[in-house]
């Protein structure tokens, strides 16, 4: 399985040919679920978040992975993705709800501990 980047068909078909099983389009999916149909269609769409280009590579990764989630917790919840979303926001989302999930955690494994 090769994975990665890979958001156009005639990359996916290329890399299919060249004798690799399977290929992953997760975040091309996330950003648009009706890929596959578009494909078999013959339009060549290339589906991809707006690049983000801050100084902090950490940072700027982060909020990719953010945006990414942001897309798929929309699908998730039966609404449709929005590529433009901000990324600050996408990760300030993300870290809130992070934040949110930890103290839940935290209580419940403090009403388990004994004494």
């Amino acid at each position: 399985m090769v994975t990665g980047g890979i958001r156009r068909r005639p990359v996916a078909e290329h890399v299919v040919s060249s004798g690799v099983d399977m290929v992953g389009i997760g975040t091309a999916l996330a950003i648009e679920p009706n890929l596959p149909r578009h494909w078999l269609a013959g339009q060549d769409s290339a589906p991809a978040l707006p690049p983000i280009r801050w100084k902090n590579k950490t940072l700027a990764s982060l909020a990719n992975m953010a945006a990414v989630k942001f897309q798929l917790r929309k699908l998730s919840r039966g609404k449709t993705t929005n590529p433009r979303v901000s990324p600050l926001r996408a990760l300030l989302l993300q870290q809130a709800a992070d934040a949110c999930r930890v103290r839940q955690y935290r209580r419940w494994v403090a009403q388990r501990m004994p004494g």
